[in-house]
């Protein structure tokens, strides 16, 4: 049975007056309207749909639930927010690989046509090119591309790039910062800058021997053992057969993958909204008892994760948590943390995961009963959003202690 939603179909006299976009993180963009339910798209992205993309013009994706809608009015005329005349809600992805500028984060829909129509014409004005050629092309066309966007940003903005200050975020996070003085290298190898005796190591490494010697235990942290954590101790309700939405996917061997080997597929179970925020609203219940049942004493919750892991395996993978390493740094978290914290951070991550996935600090350190969250930065470094985010959120949600730790060049 499909489980698209569907909507009233009786709309050819509405004015289609306010209207919701599903989803701003589609190139082609589905609107809904508030009076009809009819689901439709913007005229302007007709002939660029109908042409690169016409798989994508039936149906839309919800964000907040990843259901699927059926599109039902097909193209209509002004119902974007540019063709009403009203000013375009930004729509920033999220800092990663090849897209660290602001320009890329919030402008990557107009990249993306920009470059997809100038590639068409290029190859239909080179149709005997051979794939070397083809790809210097290409390499120009996103070059021009982006010159092109940011000079146009230069002299009449489309989006407002304004966002909380490094500083307003730890005013409002109410973190600590410490100041670390080391000695740089003069010829640092990568990952390698900061001298500590004869050897060259990592700002990290430096931060965990200055709190060693304090009398502190460090345990290298970001983002990975607490997925790992998620996968042990979630999966059993993720992966529910008896949950409605769920459904059988396929993706690569992460482990064969990095070895660069065979990479056969893993085909496991997962709910379609698994990750978004409308999953927890769906599956708030279940969540609830899920927690009900999870044990609130460290030792009985050791048993468990030891029980579960070889069970995790297939979430664990997907989530890129697979490494034995993950698995062994997302134990000791429970036996670092108290249960009541392992609990929030489980409520937190099942609340929105790919909205929690990343900004989690490098470090976890911890002296008799007292914990500390850290997370290091050079001097002359800045946090992302991602870890922007974390802050706000952990004020918020977690409660953790955190401190930034900035390390400082030392005067010689």
């Amino acid at each position: 049975m499909s489980r698209m939603k569907r909507t009233d179909l009786s709309t050819t006299d509405c004015a289609h007056e306010h209207v919701s976009c599903l989803n701003a993180y589609e190139l082609i963009r589905k609107y809904r309207c508030d009076t009809c339910a009819g689901v439709m798209m913007c005229a302007c992205d007709e002939s660029f749909g109908k042409r690169f993309l016409a798989h994508q013009l039936a149906t839309g994706r919800e964000l907040d639930t990843q259901s699927r809608v059926l599109v039902t009015l097909g193209f209509v005329p002004a119902i974007c927010n540019e063709c009403r005349g009203l000013a375009p809600a930004a729509a920033p992805v999220t800092a990663g690989f090849g897209r660290t500028s602001k320009i890329k984060r919030y402008y990557w829909r107009e990249i993306y046509f920009a470059e997809r129509l100038r590639q068409a014409q290029w190859d239909e004005s080179h149709p005997d090119a051979t794939p070397e050629q083809r790809t210097a092309a290409v390499a120009t066309i996103e070059s021009e591309v982006l010159e092109q966007i940011k000079a146009q940003h230069a002299q009449a903005p489309k989006y407002d790039f304004t966002e909380q200050s490094q500083a307003e975020v730890l005013k409002l996070g109410g973190v600590s910062v410490q100041a670390v003085h080391a000695n740089y290298c003069d010829e640092p190898s990568k990952g390698a800058v900061i001298r500590l005796g004869d050897m060259a190591v990592s700002p990290e490494r430096f931060v965990i021997h200055w709190y060693e010697s304090r009398g502190w235990s460090a345990m290298i942290l970001e983002s990975a053992p607490f997925h790992a954590l998620f996968g042990v101790m979630m999966w059993i309700l993720i992966q529910d057969p008896g949950d409605s939405r769920v459904r059988t996917v396929g993706f690569g061997d992460r482990t064969a993958y990095e070895a660069r080997g065979a990479n056969f597929p893993i085909w496991t179970l997962l709910p379609d909204d698994f990750g978004s925020k409308g999953y927890a609203d769906r599956r708030k219940q279940h969540i609830d008892a899920h927690f009900e049942l999870m044990p609130h004493e460290r030792a009985d919750m050791l048993w468990l994760f030891d029980y579960w892991v070889p069970f995790s395996s297939d979430l664990r993978q997907y989530l890129w948590a697979h490494r034995d390493e993950d698995v062994v740094r997302a134990r000791r978290l429970i036996e670092i943390l108290t249960p009541a914290q392992i609990h929030s951070v489980l409520r937190y991550l099942i609340s929105h995961y790919w909205g929690h996935y990343l900004g989690w600090p490098d470090l976890l350190l911890h002296r008799s009963d007292e914990i500390l969250l850290a997370e290091v930065k050079s001097s002359n470094d800045r946090l992302s959003g991602d870890q922007k985010r974390w802050i706000v959120d952990n004020k918020v949600h977690l409660g953790f202690p955190f401190s930034l730790v900035k390390l400082h060049r030392s005067r010689q």
